[in-house]
């Protein structure tokens, strides 16, 4: 349905309407004053094709929805279906906890097998203040 824009005569008001083009020149009233408003000649909104943006696979520019349909399939992909997305990322949350746990039960057990003079020098600077951080890439 095409969007139109309707304007009260006595109180300026403006509003935009959808309707069906066998109804556009019905009279709308003014949600302010009450009074019948006048349909606007005013320019057509058009509504643009996908926005263009880089395939996360190739880095190949993709511009319009032909071309994300294209790419898509090329690449056995698919529109994610809603809460979908929600999924992916509590996924990929759980996988992230896991690897944490994982690297911390690892440095423990290093920790545990080092000689007890190199263990207690580790102790002391970490006590004292040493920012240890794990850093993934």
């Amino acid at each position: 349905m095409p969007l139109y824009r309707y304007k009260c005569p006595t109180c300026s008001k403006q509003a935009d309407l959808f309707r069906k083009i066998d109804e556009r020149d019905l009279l709308a009233s003014c949600g302010q004053c009450g009074f019948a408003m006048n349909r606007q000649l005013s320019a057509p909104a058009v509504r643009g094709d996908y926005e263009g943006y880089a395939c996360p696979i190739t880095g190949a520019w993709i511009e319009g929805r032909k071309a994300h349909q294209e790419n898509l399939r090329r690449h056995g992909c698919r529109v994610l279906e809603p809460g979908e997305k929600d999924e992916v990322i509590r996924r990929k949350a759980a996988g992230e906890a896991a690897l944490d746990h994982s690297i911390e039960a690892t440095v423990d057990e290093f920790v545990e097998t080092l000689p007890t003079a190199k263990r207690e020098k580790l102790i002391a600077e970490v006590e004292g203040g040493l920012d240890v951080q794990v850093v993934r890439n």
